[in-house]
C-alpha cells in the first residue's frame, strides 16, 4: 500500500468520522463475499451440483444490475442514514433465515430467496454508503480509490476466511453439515445485528439534498442525460465493449475456481477442508489480491492508465494458466497451492484496477453516482451471463479441460483492450 493511502488512512482515523465509516466500509463489502463466494462452498456442501450453483447463483447479480433504479429509490424516500440501518437490518434476518433454512425440507429454495434478499439490501447499502460518504468532511473527489477502501478489502478477507474457517471446524464437531452451517449463517446474523445497533448510535443524520418525489420524472432525466453525456465520451462503443467483455473469463474463473479446491477428487477436484479452502483462497488468496489492488493504484499514479493498461491485462490473464496446472497434476500440496494462488490472486487485484480506473472515468461528471451505478450495472449483467453456463460447461468437460476453455476466452480481454487503445489512438 502507497505511503498516501496509509497518510490518508491515519488521517481519517484521527477524525470523527473514525467512530463510523471504517465499520460502515467494513459492512459494505462482507454482504457480497457472502453472497457470491462463500454461498456458493455453502450449496456445494448441501449436495447441489456445479451446474445448479453457478445458473441459481447468478440470478444474485439481478440487484446489481437494478442498481441505477434502487439508487433512485435511495434518493427518493428517508435520509441515506435510515437506509444504511434498514438494510444492516435486512441483512442481519436475511442470515438468520438462512440458517433457519439449512434445516428444512426446502432449504435450497428458501435459501436462495434469502441470499437474494440480501443481495437486494447489499446494493441499497452500497448505494446508501457511497452517497453518505459524498456528504461527510473526508471525501477526497480525485482518489482513485479512497483510504476507506481498506476496510472494504479487508471484509472481502475475513468474510471467506473466517466462516470458512468456523464452518470446517463445525463440521469436524457436530459430525453434520447441515448443523455447522447453520451455526455459520447465526453468527453471522449476530455481526451484521452488532453492526446495526452500533452504526444506529454512531452514524450522524446528514441532512443533505431534500429526496426527490419518485413521481417528478427525475429518473427519466438522469437516465437521459447520462446516455447523452456517456456517449460524447471519446470512443464510447469501445468503453462499452471493455465494461462488458474485459471481466467475461474472470466472471467463468470465480465462479469455479473454489468449488474446484473444495471438490472430492472424484470429481477432478482437489477434496480441500473448508478450512484449507478458507486458509487458501480466504486468508492468502485474499491478501495477495489486495496487495495486488494497491501495487495498481501505485501504477497507474505514477505510469498513467494508458501506459499501464497491457501489463494489467496480462496480469489478470496469463496468471490463471496455473490452474491448469494444478487441475493436470492434481496438486494437493498446500505450499504449492498457496503459491499458485497468491501469484493468480495478485495478478487478479493488480489487474482489476484498471477496471476500477475505467468505472471511475465513466462516472464523472454531474450524477456522478447514477453515472457509476449504470457503467457497474454493466458489468453485473456481464458476469450475471457468464454464470449462467459455466457450471453445466464443466460438469461436461471437467476441470482440466474447463480452465483451458478459461484460457482460451481471456484473448476477450486482450481484444477490447486493443480496440480502446486503437480508439484512444484515432481520437
Amino acid at each position: 500500500m502507497t505511503k498516501a493511502l496509509l497518510w490518508q488512512l491515519f488521517s481519517l482515523l484521527k477524525r470523527k468520522e473514525s467512530f463510523w465509516l471504517p465499520t460502515v466500509y467494513f459492512t459494505r463489502g462482507l454482504p457480497y463475499v457472502i453472497v457470491f463466494l462463500l454461498s456458493s462452498i455453502f450449496f456445494n456442501r448441501m449436495g447441489l451440483s456445479n451446474g445448479d450453483i453457478t445458473l441459481l447463483t447468478s440470478f444474485f447479480f439481478l440487484p446489481l444490475i437494478l442498481r441505477p433504479l434502487l439508487g433512485r429509490l435511495v434518493s427518493s424516500f428517508f435520509r441515506k442514514r435510515y437506509w444504511i440501518l434498514l438494510m444492516q437490518l435486512v441483512m442481519a434476518f436475511s442470515m438468520y433465515g438462512v440458517a433457519w433454512a439449512s434445516l428444512s425440507k426446502h432449504a435450497k429454495w428458501l435459501s436462495i430467496l434469502f441470499f437474494f434478499i440480501t443481495a437486494a439490501a447489499a446494493v441499497v447499502h452500497d448505494v446508501a454508503v457511497a452517497r453518505i460518504y459524498k456528504l461527510s468532511r473526508v471525501y477526497r473527489r480525485t482518489k482513485i480509490l479512497n483510504p476507506l477502501s481498506f476496510f472494504l478489502m479487508l471484509s472481502l478477507v475475513l468474510g471467506m476466511s473466517l466462516p470458512l474457517a468456523l464452518a470446517g471446524n463445525m463440521e469436524v464437531i457436530s459430525r453434520n453439515v447441515s448443523t455447522a452451517w447453520q451455526k455459520v449463517f447465526y453468527a453471522l446474523s449476530f455481526v451484521f445485528l452488532v453492526f446495526f445497533v452500533y452504526h444506529a448510535f454512531v452514524i450522524p443524520a446528514y441532512q443533505g439534498k431534500a429526496p426527490v418525489a419518485i413521481g417528478e420524472g427525475l429518473t427519466q432525466r438522469w437516465w437521459n442525460e447520462t446516455r447523452k453525456t456517456f456517449m460524447q465520451l471519446p470512443h464510447y462503443v469501445a468503453l462499452l465493449a471493455f465494461l462488458f467483455f474485459f471481466l467475461i473469463p474472470e466472471g467463468m474463473f470465480f465462479r469455479i475456481a473454489p468449488l474446484f479446491f473444495i471438490d472430492p477428487g472424484s470429481n477432478g477436484g482437489l477434496s480441500f477442508s473448508p478450512q484449507e479452502l478458507g486458509l487458501v483462497y480466504g486468508s492468502v488468496g485474499g491478501l495477495a489480491a489486495l496487495m495486488g489492488c494497491a501495487v495498481g493504484i501505485k501504477t497507474i499514479q505514477r505510469f498513467s492508465f494508458e501506459r499501464s493498461l497491457w501489463l494489467m491485462t496480462c496480469a489478470i490473464t496469463f496468471p490463471k494458466l496455473l490452474y491448469i496446472y494444478l487441475s493436470f497434476h492434481f496438486v494437493t500440496t498446500l505450499s504449492v497451492v498457496n503459491v499458485c494462488v497468491a501469484i493468480e490472486r495478485f495478478g487478479f487485484g493488480f489487474g482489476i484496477m484498471a477496471y476500477v480506473f475505467l468505472l471511475i472515468y465513466c462516472s464523472q461528471g454531474r450524477y456522478s453516482t447514477f453515472r457509476y451505478s449504470v457503467a457497474s450495472a454493466i458489468a453485473a449483467f456481464s458476469a450475471m451471463l457468464s454464470g449462467w453456463f459455466t457450471g453445466v460447461l464443466q460438469e461436461n468437460v471437467g476441470y482440466q479441460r474447463f480452465f483451458v476453455l478459461v484460457a482460451l476466452v481471456n484473448l476477450l480481454p486482450f481484444i477490447v483492450v486493443f480496440f480502446l487503445r486503437k480508439g484512444k489512438a484515432n481520437h
